[in-house]
């Protein structure tokens, strides 16, 4: 079902109501075709005990695999906000060092910031990121070639230094999360559990098919959507429910601003010079 994660919500709720209820509808109308009511009915008090505890059982499964989910849906999102609150911290690091190193950090910090928002984010989105392409080597190299001469210096390079720690560890992350899924028995687990909770309810016999037919389609819907909430759960950088790159787009605007205020104060300088000169 990963496809769903590239269509739209119409187009997954349609699937689901198709796949789920109208399949549902249709195994129901052949076993009824195949099996007369009166032997369906004699199975009642069987088949319910039965189909309870079949239920209760996928019941606690889906359970826990949805607060799973949503757990690992929440810890991608909190690395992408360390990652984007590291990146401007850093940012902000490069205004006390001396120059060439506070151009030079400048730069790198708003490069990577600028790929992971334009070109990092939407290929994640459509699966095709390769995280080792780049990474932050180029901001690791621009920190280390830079060699303190005293005290203050060495506590700016620790500083940025924890920084970066903070931004490859959030990296790594996200690249974990980007190529991971649940496991591959935990879908097997949810599909089989599917297919036999929807298949128990065919035992029963309704004297109105009609009302049977309508309870079957919605519960296969209802499973069907669970189903659909997961998968969208489980992948945090696709589908319809994606964790958003509005931290990075917010801490992007945050260090244009500072550098803008840079800029004005640089050019505000060399008059106050020349005026205490004159004095």
């Amino acid at each position: 079902m990963d496809f769903l994660l590239y269509c739209g919500v119409a187009t997954q709720i349609i699937f689901v109501v198709v796949v789920f209820g109208g399949g549902s509808i249709a195994g129901l109308c052949l076993v009824r075709w195949l099996v007369p009511l009166d032997r369906l009915q004699k199975n009642h008090e069987v088949a319910g005990v039965t189909f309870g505890v079949l239920g209760a059982f996928y019941g606690l499964v889906l359970a826990f695999v949805i607060v799973a989910a949503w757990e690992r849906f929440n810890d991608a999102n909190a690395y992408a906000l360390t990652e984007a609150t590291a990146l401007e911290s850093l940012y902000k690091l490069g205004e006390a060092f001396s120059e060439p190193m506070r151009s030079q950090l400048d730069s790198v910090v708003l490069e990577y910031s600028h790929r992971v928002v334009e070109e990092e984010w939407p290929e994640m989105a459509h699966n095709t990121f390769q995280g080792g392409k780049v990474g932050a080597h180029e901001l690791w190299s621009t920190v280390l070639a830079d060699h303190p001469t005293d005290s203050r210096e060495q506590m700016l390079m620790d500083k940025s230094i924890d920084q970066l720690n903070l931004i490859s560890q959030a990296r790594a992350e996200r690249f974990n999360f980007y190529e991971e899924d649940l496991p591959s028995v935990v879908w097997t687990v949810i599909y089989l559990g599917c297919l036999m909770t929807i298949g128990f309810s065919y035992f029963f016999g309704s004297n109105v098919f009609r009302a049977q037919v309508l309870m079957c389609g919605f519960f296969s819907i209802l499973l069907g959507m669970t189903i659909l909430a997961i998968l969208e759960l489980a992948h945090p950088y696709q589908g319809v429910v994606t964790i958003s790159n509005e931290p990075y787009r917010y801490a992007l605007a945050r260090m244009e601003e500072a550098g803008g205020y840079k800029m004005a104060t640089a050019k505000a300088s060399p008059p106050a010079v020349k005026n205490a000169a004159d004095r």
